[in-house]
């Protein structure tokens, strides 16, 4: 029997109208529970970080149209400017923030708990830190928990480690499925999983979807771009709309409209 499943999917980062435009016609015809549009993109060096607030145009339009919109969030402000702008566009839509991986400082983290607590409309998606330690990454679902949101809001997400010398099968952010499990039954939250950033090539991506499904995650993040070689962040790993549909069409769980 398949098991239930936690679909989000949409590109890395806003990047114009049109891409969004393409997106969201995409994500209607698909059993997605939210559509991935960043509007801020942590960089490891300068480039693009996004459209930022000027980008809440477009999860708003997402909103209007029907999908439920997915950002990372950086800092508390714009958790609450999102949410004020996208929820009173659309008071019947579902949002969901999220901590990326590299927003490890745990007052900011639990900051952004706080603007989201409360407002069962929202949910939140607490990603792993970059470098593999068990105890680091209990220590961030301590301090987001420790803000008294409610458990029925948080999502976790394993997104892979840093390589630490030790990476054969060349993924760019090696999983630790067995950490990712330990987590999840210790704080009993869902846990899904992000192919995109584990994987980081097309190839990888399907390869490591295929090994996750041994597994108990809850769920799958995908970037998916409809033309991935013009994409400004993450090109090399984002799928097309008809690869994703292929990615999942022999993945082995079915979605659940989460939240609903």
């Amino acid at each position: 029997m398949k098991r239930k499943n936690i679909l989000i999917a949409g590109p890395c980062a806003v990047e114009s109208q049109t891409q969004i435009k393409t997106s969201i016609e995409n994500a209607k015809i698909r059993s997605l529970n939210f559509m991935r549009m960043s509007l801020w993109k942590p960089r490891t060096r300068p480039g693009f970080e996004g459209l930022g607030e000027k980008g809440i145009k477009y999860l708003i339009q997402g909103a209007l149209s029907g999908i439920n919109p997915a950002t990372e969030v950086l800092l508390p402000s714009q958790a609450e400017l999102v949410m004020e702008s996208v929820l009173i566009a659309n008071p019947q839509t579902k949002l969901l923030l999220w901590i990326g991986a590299r927003n490890q400082n745990h007052h900011i983290q639990r900051d952004i708990a706080k603007a989201v607590k409360g407002e069962s409309r929202v949910f939140l998606m607490v990603k792993n830190q970059p470098w593999p330690s068990e105890d680091h990454w209990e220590g961030i679902v301590e301090h987001v928990l420790s803000s008294r949101i409610s458990e029925k809001q948080i999502i976790l997400c394993h997104r892979g480690f840093i390589p630490n010398g030790n990476n054969p099968k060349g993924f760019r952010n090696p999983p630790d499925f067995g950490m990712a499990m330990r987590i999840k039954e210790k704080f009993m939250l869902p846990m899904i999983f992000d192919p995109s950033h584990t994987g980081g090539s097309v190839e990888n991506v399907i390869k490591i979807t295929k090994e996750a499904e041994k597994y108990n995650f809850d769920g799958l993040i995908v970037e998916v771009h409809h033309n991935p070689k013009s994409a400004l962040t993450d090109a090399k790993q984002q799928l097309t709309w008809k690869s994703f549909d292929k990615l999942i069409q022999s993945y082995s769980k079915e979605v659940t409209h989460y939240g609903n």
